[in-house]
């Protein structure tokens, strides 16, 4: 990958930053060491300095044993030199060296040794008479660190350490700490590089899905099992993201039902559209009739003919009588305001009695095929004018010699009629379209005075009030209409029912 990609990913830019902030603390403990260390130890050993010569000037000299201990005690824990001396120089008291201290604990007066004298560089006195003293030894040139302080009975009293002893201390905890320093950097960037990949890793997921959900995609969530900020702010990302898609659903369901509302208006306007379009076609024809007709029998034309003009009128005035009767029929059940008489009765004698109106003295061979005592629950009423439009229908569409059939399939509670005849099919396109009203397969609107193209829109309305469906297929030689019904005693009924008697 290149260096340039790389510093693009989030996890390097977190490396980076900690690994610095990591590696410039270790930089300035270790310069600080070195620039600060030995004035830190030489401050320590000051003031351990004056709190032993404050130690040693309580001490009560007369007690030899007491004072070998107590000096004894303090070269082993400060590795002070200790020296009580007289005016004289002669030293009465010295930690230099273990054997002097057996001298002086046997209190052997033979042996006389000299206090060495050292050269001040550096003095500084204090208000309790203790002076501060940075001296070298004239015979090899070592620089000390030393206080005295002159006691009560005349006495003076020495504490000092060599200067160098200092510097290899704080060379040795320079050392020490460097090397404690870098492998605590070293672990330091381990610790780094993983703190920052469990970082980076779910922000790097977040940022992925938001993006995703940017872009409308809600699929996918985020899988961080974490109880700090990062796992809280995942979990509410995820909440996020299915609020936000619950709400685009939400969106989506009532944008599509606008939508389908829309057509759906649009559609009914234009069936609206049709519908007069269609009723002042139906309308114009007979009203122009019978207003001729009038006129004529009014200017007494042909008195001859004066009968069949009447007769004329008469058939006009009952065929715009039974379009209007048709259409209000077709309103009241669109509507739901047509009583629905539900009972049990045998559909297969009903099928039998309209096979036998319907077909007397027709060249057309007619089948009941539904089998006897098949019980369905609807309204009789109803039902016969649905079966009416539809061998009615058959027998206009059926050629001579063809052949009529009806059939019935229970399937569960429900039990779906087929009316079949032999003949020519339907177009595929114009199927939906059979179900409007008005709507005739021929386009050239032949007058038929018992045919208005409103009864299969009648027979749609009935079966919708039953609470089914109703529908039409071709087959190898003819096409076959059908709905269905309840079968008998059954106890959901449609919400649409009443009794006759409400």
């Amino acid at each position: 990958m290149r260096f340039k990609e790389l510093k693009n990913k989030l996890w390097f830019n977190i490396f980076i930053r900690l690994a610095a902030v990591f590696a410039v603390f270790v930089l300035v403990l270790c310069l600080s060491n070195v620039a600060l260390l030995v004035r830190f130890f030489s401050q320590k050993e000051k003031k351990a300095l004056k709190e032993q010569i404050t130690a040693v000037d309580s001490l009560d000299l007369s007690n030899t044993d007491t004072v070998v201990k107590v000096l004894s005690e303090i070269n082993e824990k400060y590795n002070f030199d200790v020296e009580i001396y007289n005016s004289s120089g002669r030293i009465l008291y010295t930690t230099h060296g273990s054997q002097m201290m057996d001298y002086f604990s046997l209190k052997n007066d033979k042996f006389v040794m000299a206090h060495e004298e050292m050269k001040p560089l550096k003095s500084q006195k204090l208000s309790d008479g203790i002076v501060f003293q940075t001296a070298v030894r004239r015979f090899d040139g070592a620089e000390f660190l030393l206080c005295t302080k002159e006691l009560d009975n005349g006495y003076t009293a020495e504490v000092r350490i060599q200067k160098q002893l200092i510097s290899n201390s704080a060379a040795v905890a320079n050392e020490f700490i460097v090397i404690v320093s870098g492998v605590c950097l070293v672990l330091s960037i381990i610790w780094v590089f993983v703190f920052s990949k469990q970082v980076s890793r779910p922000i790097s997921e977040m940022n992925k899905i938001t993006k995703n959900m940017a872009k409308l995609d809600f699929g996918q969530k985020l899988k961080i099992n974490r109880k700090d900020e990062i796992g809280e702010l995942a979990n509410s990302v995820n909440e996020l993201s299915s609020s936000l898609n619950t709400a685009l659903t939400d969106l989506k369901a009532t944008n599509e039902k606008l939508r389908s509302d829309i057509e759906l208006e649009r559609r009914l306007d234009v069936m609206r559209k049709g519908f007069v379009a269609n009723v002042s076609h139906e309308l114009k024809t007979p009203i122009a009739i019978i207003s001729g007709y009038a006129e004529g029998l009014k200017l007494n034309v042909n008195a001859d003919s004066k009968e069949e003009y009447c007769n004329t009128i008469i058939d006009e005035s009952r065929r715009m009588n039974k379009l209007v009767l048709s259409i209000l029929e077709l309103s009241r059940y669109e509507s739901g305001q047509m009583p629905l008489n539900m009972q049990n009765f045998n559909v297969f004698e009903l099928c039998g009695d309209m096979i036998t109106r319907l077909f007397a003295g027709k060249d057309i061979i007619t089948q009941n095929l539904v089998p006897e005592n098949t019980q369905i629950y609807a309204d009789p009423l109803q039902i016969e004018q649905v079966l009416k439009s539809y061998l009615e229908n058959a027998a206009a569409h059926t050629p001579d010699g063809g052949t009529v059939k009806i059939e019935s399939k229970q399937s569960g509670n429900v039990v779906r009629i087929s009316v079949f005849n032999t003949g020519s099919h339907i177009d595929e396109d114009i199927m939906p379209q059979i179900w409007q009203s008005f709507f005739r397969g021929d386009k050239s609107h032949k007058r038929d005075s018992t045919r208005f193209g409103l009864g299969l829109s009648i027979v749609s309305a009935i079966i919708k009030m039953h609470g089914h469906q109703c529908g039409v297929y071709n087959t190898d030689d003819g096409v076959c209409f059908w709905f269905e019904a309840d079968t008998a005693g059954t106890d959901d009924l449609p919400a649409e029912t009443t009794d006759t008697e409400k």
